[in-house]
């Protein structure tokens, strides 16, 4: 975000060239689910980890239609990791103990996540220090490292709907479509999540830019995006137990209000309470909700159609991303960081309660159907 201010970018164009992303990430989503579920898993984290190299590398010379084809790219990559990488990870979790799969499959994305989260700890706080020794090293860095992630990649069992069981790529949407749509309860958790993880994503990517103008320097916004990181591995590491003592029907409204709180709290003008609401209650939000909503839709998805569910999962995510994005660098340009916090915040909120009121009439709908069935 910092590197495209300094060469002249708006926080607009930013924010309409991460809607670019998420439109690429959007269309290709369903299309890569497919390609994971029948072509093969590992083979989809290895097209995703060639794309983010190249995207990444384009950002050495900024211009704007590199840059336009940049986020196509990465949107496109991250769509092959949608959920190809969730789907192979449920799958080895099920080996030894399939009674225990959900339990185990907790423990191993938390796992997962936090130590994603170390990588990102050390590239936060050293990102700001080597960009001050050269601007385009962290791009260097990145894309090497994601040409190198593709190594261990092959140390994974391949996994892909057997040859005597595929069926055309329309066939398998119609049937993950239909998985979908017949269970309110996951209908409501692909929702959320999109909602959720939207609103964190935005307030994450133009929180770096509203330290800029506060005067900070890029060592200092290293520290402290470097510090929301620590907060959220606390928080991820805690997951599986969280998970164990709150039911799904009362951790997801929890820390649904976990990130409410956390956006009233950077919207008030005290600094310490800024930063405790994104430090904590924030960061608390996503790092419970999201290993806890894969963990409950994929205990929702069938085997077949599982990397397409997950897929869609993200896709939503996108969907999301594609309005809040662009709408957010819009009103950072012409109101206050706070304003636009509480125009996020009143947006999840709406938002939840459309899902839950959604929710509630599948299933009165389904119960009808069922009864009507039963009478006849």
């Amino acid at each position: 975000m910092i590197y495209l201010a300094n060469h002249g970018y708006s926080p607009l164009t930013i924010g309409l060239l991460e809607m670019l992303f998420h439109i690429a990430k959007f269309v290709t989503e369903v299309p890569t689910g497919i390609f994971a579920d029948m072509l093969g898993r590992r083979k989809s984290l290895v097209v995703y980890c060639a794309l983010v190299a190249i995207d990444t590398s384009l950002f050495l010379k900024p211009t704007l239609p590199l840059m336009v084809l940049s986020f196509v790219l990465a949107g496109t990559g991250f769509a092959f990791l949608g959920g190809a990488s969730e789907a192979i990870l449920w799958k080895i979790a099920g080996h030894a103990e399939p009674q225990q799969q959900a339990k185990r499959y907790s423990t191993l994305i938390s796992r997962m996540y936090l130590v994603g989260m170390i990588g990102e700890m050390i590239g936060s706080s050293t990102g700001g220090y080597l960009s001050s020794m050269l601007i385009i090293l962290p791009f260097l860095l990145s894309s090497l490292l994601a040409l190198l992630g593709i190594i261990p990649l092959f140390f994974l069992p391949e996994q892909k709907v057997a040859a005597h069981e595929r069926t055309s790529a329309l066939r398998h949407l119609g049937r993950s479509l239909q998985a979908v749509w017949r269970s309110p309860a996951l209908v409501g958790l692909l929702l959320i999540s999109g909602l959720t993880t939207g609103c964190w994503q935005t307030i994450y990517f133009f929180y770096q830019l509203a330290l800029h103008d506060q005067g900070f320097s890029n060592g200092v916004i290293g520290l402290i995006v470097a510090a929301s990181t620590a907060t959220n591995f606390l928080f991820t590491a805690t997951t599986p137990y969280v998970m164990r003592w709150l039911k799904e029907q009362w951790l997801i409204p929890l820390f649904v209000v976990s990130e409410l709180l956390g956006l009233a709290l950077m919207s008030l003008p005290q600094a310490w309470v800024e930063l405790l609401g994104y430090l904590v209650f924030f960061q608390a939000s996503i790092a419970v909700l999201s290993p806890a909503i894969s963990t409950y839709v994929n205990q929702r998805s069938p085997e077949a159609q599982r990397a397409t569910v997950l897929s869609l999962q993200t896709g939503l995510f996108s969907a999301a991303m594609i309005v809040l994005f662009p709408l957010f660098g819009l009103g950072v340009t012409n109101v206050p960081y706070s304003i636009a916090y509480l125009w996020t915040l009143f947006a999840l909120a709406a938002g939840a309660l459309g899902t839950l009121a959604l929710v509630l009439l599948l299933k009165k709908t389904f119960k009808i159907s069922y009864e009507a069935q039963e009478d006849k």
